[in-house]
């Protein structure tokens, strides 16, 4: 199992001759609902056909609802399919010749943008738009877009990531945007600032439009609104036809009473040490920490753990807070320092969740860390049952808030971002009270008449001053009051109403399912698991998912098609600002085992549940991967050249010159020998080949798409070729057949 490190590869990247021009950002806030739109201009300047691809970030909650495709005098927008299809539609279109253009979510809040065959001199605008429901927190909010990805620790590859798809970084290259955020309705009043940014405001026909001081900035950080105002109207509720029937959305925004006294609490702090943390970074984590110390109770138990390459404990098991373990834990933040390297994060919150698991007390964490990790989603996982609320605060300039977001969601706790010139010392503490603060531990939505469906059923943690969204489906229009009820700690009920109103957005009837209709769509999508209903679901409104991709074609008239296969050039990132840091990956505690779906199947298989007779099971397994890796880079290296015509260096001769095994290459001859032209056999073999599963994922996206530019330029291919050609493959990768259940011994 792969567990190195990927860090970033800080060489320039297309020689400085990057496609994407410019990026401009327009936004609009109204109540709580903004829409972006991210113009993307790519031009090639380079003398040879490009596909451009570039991997960007979009906040954890945003929804695609369009993107749209500007080529000369022509317009056309994109549309959702399912994610197989695309890739297969858009392969298509690079090897006719086509201009291609392909959105896929490769990551929750990652995206990658795929512009194929974008001839010399040519220039393509893509516009996407997408949703997002703000919430309050207390009397701000906070409008967050980010711009860029830092360096992740861990393989991308293991998270099923291509090559192409993995950011790339040039220390000399830079990436400009320009923004502008029209903030309408009441919030228009509202005091803006940006930690981020120098930004410049005015107020125009009733709105506040911000933009950019110096009208253009790097791409080298999270651009941040804040925005405050004092208002007594944070909570609505407003409701629009979807199809045949409705769509509501409740937002709640509850002030809970004060507990007289918080139950004793088991706290545990986790505190990134990485070197991505050094300067004001750990500064202020060091100051706010101080601070916290001093709000503990003797009756609370607490515990502090720093980590980096490694972690260390302060105890080893959390212990109470009284004068002499409190003077020990601030003699460490005298000298607590961002210099234990890399980001173990999984091993130091599986190590706070061992040390307190005698205690019989409520179990916290407080986590502070910038949670650049690529397999955020393990450590979510085993935190979600691990009976802790962490509270998160991601810090730096690069937040991965789908990490420190999705922690806090699925743990029951509350996550809290903080930029670099934020007062982060005032708001560590702040959200370090939430800890006591009053939550609903009980909550039910009841609506006016009764919904068909509502999203999501398992309502979050609710804390005092936060937002709740809730979308419910009806058949008949619902009219009247939404209610919430709660049940807070310390058993008091707490009710609060709102009245439905005409919806946020309306949505001519020819042009499909409203904006709010989508949002609903979308926040059902993230309670299902099948694949192939999320796929479904996600066709129907229009929306990105892992399982489904946006596509766009542009089909050339003849005389103007692309007449070679298009050279890879990947938009680069910035560095994210104050980044700097190394370390490697958790360890992974499961077993994980996938094998050949049609004949056996077995995942994420438990070792102390399950026994395998190892020394068969797995030796069979590494003898066929051994064989399955030497034929995938045998395929491979036929083609190193990709500007090179694939056709003609193609042989048998070439075949046996790359490795490839004898009793492949002997098959393929006696074929010849027999009369069939070897030319259309090798390209058969090879496209048949590059089409089997066992296959498919190992050879590179260069080598694949000039296979299959081969086999479409092939005419009347003999079908009998054709199966004595599968029957060779399939001959040499299934030689046995064995039936690996007969390598097992029985399951319990």
């Amino acid at each position: 199992m792969n567990r190195a490190m990927t860090a970033p590869d800080l060489t320039p990247v297309g020689e400085g001759r990057v496609a994407l021009q410019s990026v401009k950002i327009e936004a609009e806030i109204e109540n709580l609902l903004c829409k972006v739109t991210i113009r993307q201009t790519y031009r090639n300047l380079e003398k040879v056909n490009i596909e451009a691809v570039y991997t960007f970030p979009l906040p954890l909650g945003a929804v695609l609802l369009d993107m749209t495709i500007k080529t000369g005098t022509k317009a056309f927008k994109g549309v959702v399919v399912e994610k197989t299809e695309a890739e297969d539609r858009y392969e298509d279109a690079i090897t006719d010749g086509d201009t291609a253009i392909m959105l896929e979510q490769i990551d929750p809040g990652l995206y990658t943008m795929n512009v194929g065959n974008l001839q010399p001199e040519e220039c393509i605008d893509l516009s996407i738009t997408y949703a997002e429901l703000l919430k309050w927190r207390e009397n701000s909010l906070r409008f967050f877009l980010p711009t860029t990805v830092a360096p992740r620790y861990g393989d991308p590859e293991i998270l099923g990531l291509q090559p192409h798809q993995s950011p790339d970084y040039d220390l000399m290259h830079e990436n400009p945007f320009s923004i502008t955020v029209s903030v309408c309705g009441a919030l228009a009043g509202a005091l803006i600032e940006s930690p981020s940014h120098h930004i410049a405001s005015q107020r125009r026909f009733g709105k506040t439009v911000v933009s950019l001081a110096k009208r253009q900035a790097l791409m080298d950080r999270d651009f941040v609104l804040n925005l405050s105002m004092e208002t007594d109207k944070k909570s609505m509720a407003h409701v629009e036809r979807d199809g045949e029937g409705y769509v509501a959305l409740a937002s709640f925004c509850p002030r809970f009473p004060a507990p007289s006294r918080p139950a004793p609490r088991c706290i545990t702090i986790i505190v990134d040490c990485s070197g991505s943390m050094a300067g004001d970074s750990i500064a202020q984590a060091r100051r706010a920490l101080c601070e916290i110390l001093g709000l503990l109770r003797p009756e609370d138990r607490f515990n502090v753990i720093r980590f980096g390459n490694s972690h260390r404990k302060l105890f080893s098991a959390p212990v109470a807070a009284e004068a002499a373990n409190l003077k020990k834990a601030r003699a460490l933040l005298e000298v607590l320092d961002a210099d234990m390297g890399g980001t173990e994060i999984g091993q130091a919150v599986a190590a706070a969740v061992r040390s307190a698991a005698s205690s019989t007390l409520s179990k916290e964490a407080l986590l502070i860390t910038d949670g650049e990790v690529w397999e955020w989603e393990k450590v979510t996982a085993m935190a979600a049952g691990s009976g802790f609320r962490f509270f998160t605060v991601g810090v730096g300039s690069s937040v991965s808030e789908a990490f420190v977001q999705s922690l806090a969601d699925a743990t029951g706790g509350a996550c809290e971002l903080v930029s670099p010139r934020e007062e982060m010392v005032e708001k560590i503490v702040r959200h370090f009270k939430r800890i006591y603060s009053p939550r609903a531990v009980k909550v039910q939505i009841r609506w006016p008449s009764e919904p068909t469906e509502i999203f999501s059923e398992a309502i979050p943690a609710i804390y005092e001053g936060d937002t709740l969204h809730v979308f419910g489906t009806f058949d008949e229009r619902p009219d009247g009051m939404v209610e919430l009820q709660a049940v807070l700690e310390n058993g008091a009920a707490w009710v609060q109403k709102v009245a439905l109103q005409a919806g946020l957005q309306t949505q001519p009837p020819d042009e499909g399912a409203g904006t709010m209709a989508r949002m609903a769509a979308a926040c059902r999508m993230k309670t299902m698991k099948d694949p192939r209903d999320i796929a479904d679901l996600g066709v129907k409104y229009q929306l990105m998912s892992p399982f489904t991709n946006c596509l766009a074609v542009d089909v050339r008239a003849e005389g103007r098609k692309a007449l070679d296969l298009p050279v890879l050039r990947k938009t680069p990132q910035m560095l994210a600002a104050g980044w700097g840091a190394s370390g490697s990956v958790l360890m992974n505690e499961r077993f994980e085992l996938r094998f050949n779906a049609e004949r056996l199947s077995i995942s994420k298989v438990e070792m102390s549940s399950k026994r395998l007779c190892c020394s068969t099971f797995m030796g069979y397994l590494e003898s066929e991967r051994r064989q399955f890796d030497g034929l995938i880079a045998c395929i491979n290296g036929i083609q190193m050249d990709p500007t090179a015509p694939f056709e003609k260096i193609i042989s048998l001769i070439r075949f046996e010159k790359e490795g490839m095994p004898k009793g492949l290459v002997n098959a393929m001859k006696s074929m010849v020998d027999a009369g069939a032209d070897e030319h259309t056999a090798v390209i058969v073999f090879l496209y048949l080949l590059s089409q089997d599963k066992r296959i498919k994922g190992g050879l590179e996206r260069t080598t694949r798409r000039m296979i299959k530019k081969s086999y479409k330029e092939l005419s009347d291919v003999p079908e009998e070729l054709k199966q004595q050609i599968e029957s060779i493959i399939e001959s040499y990768l299934n030689p046995n057949a064995i039936d690996l259940r007969d390598c097992l011994e029985p399951l319990m």
